[in-house]
């Protein structure tokens, strides 16, 4: 009786709104929603997406960025005179908004042309990191509590097989390369200068473990902060064949619209590639 009244005692003193508590650690997944549903308007879509041009982010030490060169533009006389223009674009991999294929980090992981549509088109969550309007910090890694606070304040849990989408703020500075990646420099000697969040190694191994994630995107440089140098954040997410997207756009638009939303995200087809451009779009719920 006596540890009876104790225990009773002490959550006596336990006040009302500490009542919430963090989703349990060892929590497994959830069966995954059966049916998505898109009701596609022209008023409830959101493009995640940076236009691609010569100011589109890529990593330091790819010999160069985005280059479009005209073939031909002008007018064409024949038994109809008419106008006609053709160009070409060269890009590295790894360049603005673009998908991360699990080949990109791991030897037996798929290629971009691989990856199930699944992983691309699903339920979207998207976890808001600014504090009073402020980035997230430039040497930060999301961890697991971030995720279960989101989970907390949003009185829900993510469910099986979401698209999860990472807001530092990071996004707002695009156009302004020393902000957006800590450093003007490029080559091999910009590394050790880089400095933006990203997803702490454990988040994402408790992310596919617990709450069985399709994929994983942050509008950074990298899923990996920028000062890593073992891409174990990568490693983990390559390694059970989830694909991660990288630099995207908006997401201040989609925290702003307060609602439900799911994600399509198809990356271009590129057999044997390890990364390709990637068009995102949100398409929101109805308004509640």
């Amino acid at each position: 009786m006596y540890v009876i009244g104790c225990f009773v005692s002490l959550l006596l003193l336990v006040p009302l709104d500490t009542a919430v508590a963090f989703p349990r650690r060892n929590s497994k997944c959830r069966k995954p929603l059966a049916n998505i549903r898109f009701n596609i308007r022209g008023d409830n879509l959101i493009d995640l997406t940076h236009s691609f041009d010569d100011h589109a982010a890529y990593w330091p030490n790819n010999p160069s960025g985005f280059e479009l060169k005209t073939l031909f533009a002008g007018f064409v006389n024949r038994t109809v005179n008419f106008f006609y223009s053709t160009k070409f674009f060269s890009q590295p991999e790894h360049l603005g908004t673009h998908l991360d294929a699990p080949n990109h980090f791991y030897l037996n992981g798929i290629d971009v042309s691989e990856i199930d549509l699944k992983n691309l088109i699903g339920p979207g969550v998207l976890i808001n990191l600014k504090r009073n309007g402020e980035r997230f910090g430039p040497d930060s890694q999301i961890s697991i509590d971030d995720i279960m606070e989101w989970e907390v304040e949003q009185e829900t849990r993510m469910r099986s097989g979401s698209i999860v989408l990472l807001y530092t703020g990071y996004g707002d500075v695009y156009q302004d390369r020393a902000a957006y990646f800590g450093t003007n420099m490029t080559g091999n000697e910009a590394l050790p200068y880089l400095r933006f969040p990203g997803l702490s190694a454990d988040a994402a191994r408790w992310l596919i473990d617990h709450r069985c994630i399709a994929a994983v995107g942050i509008d950074t440089a990298s899923i990996d902060f920028g000062r890593s140098t073992d891409f174990e954040t990568h490693r983990i997410l390559h390694e059970r064949n989830i694909p991660n997207f990288e630099n995207l756009a908006n997401l201040h638009e989609l925290a702003e619209s307060g609602r439900n939303f799911n994600v399509i995200a198809l990356p271009q087809k590129i057999a044997q590639g390890t990364g390709a451009p990637l068009r995102i779009v949100a398409v929101l719920d109805k308004e509640a």
